[in-house]
């Protein structure tokens, strides 16, 4: 497969959507989601969130403060408002 035929940006998961949105709603209230705020919205386990949050940490979606919580990058901000604008 060349480079201009590989995807820059795969598409986010369905999983992934969901966590973005739901930081975006928590941080946009309160300046940072967290893990257990992100738990009980989507119902899922805290370890499942902590997961995740290192997940999207890890691609630039989010930034993480211990002890605080998340809050949305630019990108990942960018995301979110398309998920919910759609």
């Amino acid at each position: 497969m060349s480079a201009l035929t590989r995807d820059v940006n795969p598409p986010l998961t369905r999983s992934v959507e969901d966590y973005l949105k739901v930081i975006y709603h928590l941080s946009s209230q309160g300046g940072f989601a967290t893990t257990s705020d992100i738990a009980g919205m989507l119902e899922v386990a805290p370890p499942s969130v902590s997961g995740m949050v290192k997940r999207l940490s890890d691609t630039g979606l989010i930034e993480h403060v211990p002890y605080r919580g998340v809050q949305l990058t630019a990108q990942g901000r960018r995301e979110a408002l398309r998920m919910i604008r759609r």
